[in-house]
Order: C-alpha cells, then structure tokens, then sequence
C-alpha cells in the first residue's frame, strides 16, 4: 500500500476539480476587479463634478437695529445694506411666508412701552409696559405683506430725549423654500 496515494490528494490532483477551482477564482478576481473600478469612478465623478447651485433662496433674514427715537416716528430702524430683508418706512416687509425667529434687545434711559407689531388689526408679538430694557425672542407665523414695525410710547418726556444702548430687532425665516415674492430693485414687489 505504500504506493496508493490518500484519497484528499487524488480528489485535489483531479483535472476537472481543478479547472473549477482556477474558473472561480478567476470569476472572483473579475468581480473584485469590477468592484474597485465602480469605486475608482464614483470618487472621480464626486471629486470632479460640476458645483451645483443650491436649490433654495438665501435665508431671509436681517438685523436692524434702532439707536434714535423720533418723536413721530417712534425707535428709527437701520440695517446693513447687505442683508436680504430690507426696511421700508420705518418697517420690515415680509416677503417670504413661514415662521420667523424674532429677538428684540434693548436698553433706555428711561421708562416706556415699547410694542411689536405685525399686522394693524392683530395683537402685538411683543408688548412691554413701563421698561426700561427688553430682551425677548419668539416664533412667529408671518405671511407676505405682514410688516413688522414697533411701536414706541413714551412716560412724562419725548422720544427725542430717550437713549438707546443696544437696541436690535433680529428676524431669520426659519423654512426656506415655501413662497416668496420677488422683490423689484426699487425694493418693492
């Protein structure tokens, strides 16, 4: 018996058995090979693509700020001229709908009620007696043509006489995407 070989190395040697272990290891290699190809090209089309533009508006949003009291106009709201919400007489129009993160920060020298608005015939978002000094912030459904503006009444003096440390009123959509109005570049829809 010294010549007859184990029965795992005669199945091993067999001809056909090895054609069919070389085909699968072929047909995986292929495979592989197909694999790090798709990956070779997904990286190179996401490394070397074209930006693409995104598809919502900027984020309305602006910060003004109200340092003079007018005795007519009440607190006399100024921003930068790069912010994309403008104001208009003394007011902030809304062009895009949705909700709105407001905040209102100030500090007087002296005692006044102090009111934000929205629309003439609603209640005000914010209203203040007698302060000297607000900080307060709220979500706010506002819709096109709503104007948010304040609305200042004085204690025993004028407005003229009141100073402003710090006044802001901050206004950030909060859902891009919905509606908006275009605005022309008279700044008007």
């Amino acid at each position: 018996m010294e010549g007859v070989q184990p029965l795992d190395e005669n199945v091993r040697n067999a001809p056909v058995l090895r054609f069919q272990t070389h085909k699968l290891m072929l047909v995986a290699s292929v495979v592989q090979g197909l694999g790090l190809l798709l990956c070779l090209t997904y990286i190179c089309l996401h490394f070397y693509a074209p930006q693409v533009p995104p598809q919502y508006p900027p984020i309305q949003s602006i910060r003004a700020q109200f340092i003079e009291c007018d005795n007519e106009k009440g607190f006399i709201l100024t921003s930068p001229s790069k912010e994309t919400m403008k104001i208009q007489d003394n007011s902030i129009p809304i062009a895009c709908d949705g909700f709105y993160l407001i905040s209102l920060k100030g500090y007087f020298s002296q005692e006044l009620s102090l009111s934000l608005h929205y629309r003439k015939a609603q209640k005000p978002l914010f209203s203040h007696d007698k302060v000297t000094f607000v900080d307060s912030i709220t979500v706010a459904s506002l819709g096109y043509k709503d104007k948010v503006y304040l609305n200042v009444t004085t204690h025993n003096t004028s407005c003229a006489d009141i100073q402003v440390n710090g006044g802001e009123l901050i206004l950030i959509h909060q859902n891009p995407g919905g509606f908006c109005a275009k605005w022309g570049p008279d700044g008007h829809t």
